[in-house]
C-alpha cells in the first residue's frame, strides 16, 4: 500500500528536523518537530522534490497539517 501524503510529509520533516522519535500530528508545529527557519525551508524544498510541485515562496505553513494541505492542493492542480 502506498504511503499517504501525510506519512511522506512526516518523513521529510523528520529527516530535516532530526527528530525521528517525535510523534507528528497535523497540529504539530514545525518548530515542535525540530525545524528552525532554515530547516523549514529545506523541508519545503524537499516536499517540492518529493511531490514534483512548486510551492509559492510566500507560503508559510507553520504546522504539519498546513504543509500536507498545501502539498495536496498543489498536487490537484
Amino acid at each position: 500500500m502506498a504511503e499517504s501524503t501525510f506519512d511522506r510529509v512526516c518523513n521529510i520533516i523528520r529527516e530535516n528536523g532530526g527528530t525521528s522519535d517525535v510523534e507528528l500530528t497535523p497540529e504539530t508545529t514545525l518548530a515542535d518537530a525540530g525545524l528552525d527557519s532554515l530547516a523549514s525551508v529545506e523541508a519545503v524544498i524537499a516536499c517540492e522534490d518529493e511531490f514534483d510541485i512548486e510551492i509559492d515562496t510566500d507560503a508559510n505553513p507553520t504546522t504539519v497539517g498546513e504543509v500536507v494541505e498545501l502539498v495536496e492542493s498543489l498536487m490537484e492542480n
